[in-house]
């Protein structure tokens, strides 16, 4: 079997725009583009290993390939896709329900994660999908009160992601948007060329589309576009969600671009929190690698599909 011939059935979510031919083609395309890049496929990998989601089913341009990557503590992805939607990772915070039974009962300055996100699921089997899982809301909210409070069980850190571009902008331009407070972290203080990066996205900015029922998506967001091999951190200094998403559709692209996403929960708030409590403790396994379907907080949750189309080799 050919390792670029599709073999798997593509479950087309309600409400799409596309047809199962014009996904075919996004995946085949996206295979060629990631097959440039040798930290993609081992020998015996083809199209077959790629992921493939939809965003928002009824904006074509939220259809999203993914090669995922993943071990114990690190989560490496490739990305293809002509339009990021917004959405940031927000750390969860469990709760015995005797205590805050979920819904409007959790803590207060937090929101119940299965109002905010469409498909929550716990990290894995060992975390009681019974408990309550709340995000902070309200800025004076604290990590360390909710540590403290009565029925707290364990947090699900939320992950810091580092983008590269690595497709040739003359052939293909991409806009990332990101919360400006991006930029107080040490580690994109310490990359000089973002200063010129940044400069670039105020001057391009409006060369770059945003699909019409998407309009006012990246609002408030800093406009970057990077050169070959620059990288971009999403990350708070306070841990806080990092709002961010891209357009890749500009006027002059030939293709769709790479970007590369590695993640992985930082360390020093892993550092910070308590130990889990002792009933607890035995029975819980941490998050491996990533925790999207737990931690991933979007602008247009009730629209988002983020179950895959196609489920990738790794599940993550």
């Amino acid at each position: 079997m050919s390792k670029n011939k599709l073999t798997r059935k593509i479950n087309i979510p309600p409400g799409s725009t596309m047809e199962e031919a014009e996904y075919i083609k996004f995946l085949e395309d996206a295979y060629k583009q990631f097959f440039h890049y040798p930290q993609y496929f081992a020998d015996d990998e083809g199209i077959n290993t790629l992921e493939l989601a939809h965003l928002i089913p009824e904006v074509s341009e939220t259809v999203l390939a993914i090669y995922v990557g993943i071990n114990d503590a690190v989560c490496n992805k490739g990305l293809i896709t002509p339009f990021l939607v917004r959405h940031g990772h927000n750390n969860v915070f469990v709760f015995d329900p005797l205590v805050y039974s979920g819904g409007k009962d959790v803590p207060d300055g937090t929101i119940d994660a299965r109002k905010v996100l469409s498909e929550f699921e716990p990290p894995n089997s060992t975390w009681n999908a019974g408990w309550t899982y709340v995000m902070i809301e309200a800025p004076k909210r604290t990590f360390e009160s909710l540590w403290k409070d009565k029925g707290y069980i364990d947090m699900i850190p939320a992950k810091f992601e580092d983008f590269t571009m690595l497709s040739d902008p003359a052939k293909s331009k991409v806009c990332i948007f990101i919360d400006p407070k991006a930029f107080s972290h040490p580690v994109n203080k310490n990359r000089k060329y973002l200063k010129a990066a940044l400069n670039r996205g105020e001057k391009m900015i409006d060369e770059f589309a945003i699909p019409e029922k998407l309009k006012g998506e990246m609002d408030g967001l800093a406009a970057v576009v990077l050169h070959q091999g620059e990288k971009l951190y999403v990350a708070t200094n306070d841990f806080s969600p990092c709002a961010h998403g891209w357009s890749n559709i500009h006027p002059d692209n030939m293709e769709l671009a790479v970007i590369n996403e590695t993640s992985a929960v930082p360390l020093d708030l892993i550092i910070a929190k308590p130990p889990v409590r002792k009933q607890y403790v035995k029975n819980i396994v941490p998050p491996r690698g990533s925790a999207d379907m737990t931690t991933d907080w979007f602008k247009r949750g009730s629209k988002i599909v983020r179950n895959p189309l196609l489920q990738g080799l790794f599940k993550g």
